[in-house]
């Protein structure tokens, strides 16, 4: 296996230095840039071949989160940060791993092989498409939840969070439906408006500028969206 490309993005210049020392005796990463700012690094992730960006959560300017909700190109995260609590909010990006500091080599080299361990899950999943992930992890209520993607009706935005609305419940989430339909799959769900996914075997007709689904719930279909949706379900 050839050496992943990984950056760091931190604004403290001891955490460059620890980092760069670890990634220097592990046989796995290389290091290929070192940013400050976040805005710097996602202009160098957009022109260049990037694996893995250990990122730190705060920083002035930019934020680690606000880099990553603005990302659609994104490589593996690992989050750094000397907050514990606030890692838990990567993983609604599902992010790899996160390092609360100080970390030891040990716990550095753990995180690196998670990476290794998923990427090594994605190329199965592309030989194997059967295999390919089945659910997607959420926060909810400040637990992280998987929520399988059979359990999922259809998703409404509501501000800055999305509903999932399941057979027996309502789940909310602070994530965009733009978020979501990336991390859905796309051959069980269909985007029918802009607030709107909706489980492809879900849907019973549609009517006008309404799509009616099996349980009776009747929801809006944008104009936009409505012909790949009935492109959708003829397919």
């Amino acid at each position: 296996m050839n050496k992943l490309n990984c950056i760091i993005v931190d604004d403290e210049e001891g955490a460059h230095r620890v980092l760069e020392h670890f990634i220097g005796q592990s046989n796995h990463i290389h290091l290929s840039g070192s940013f400050y700012t976040a805005i710097d690094a996602m202009d160098y992730v957009y022109k260049n071949d990037v694996d893995v960006m250990f990122l730190d959560i705060n920083m002035p300017g930019l934020s680690g989160m606000e880099l990553l909700e603005t990302m659609s190109k994104r490589p593996f995260v690992i989050l750094t940060t000397a907050y514990k609590e606030y890692a838990l909010d990567g993983y609604k990006y599902d992010v790899a791993d996160y390092l609360v500091k100080p970390f030891d080599f040990r716990r550095f080299l753990s995180a690196v092989d998670k990476v290794i361990n998923r990427i090594g899950t994605a190329k199965k999943a592309v030989k194997n498409p059967s295999e390919k992930r089945d659910h997607i992890i959420l926060k909810v209520d400040g637990d992280i939840l998987k929520l399988p993607f059979h359990e999922i009706r259809y998703t409404q935005s509501y501000g800055n969070y999305v509903k999932f609305f399941t057979r027996e419940k309502m789940l909310l989430s602070q994530i965009t439906t733009q978020e979501v339909e990336n991390k859905l799959d796309n051959q069980l769900f269909v985007r029918i408006h802009k607030s709107h996914l909706v489980a492809l075997s879900m849907i019973s007709k549609i009517s006008g500028g309404q799509l009616f689904l099996k349980d009776g719930t009747v929801l809006p279909v944008g104009n936009f969206y409505k012909k790949n949706v009935i492109d959708r379900l003829e397919y």
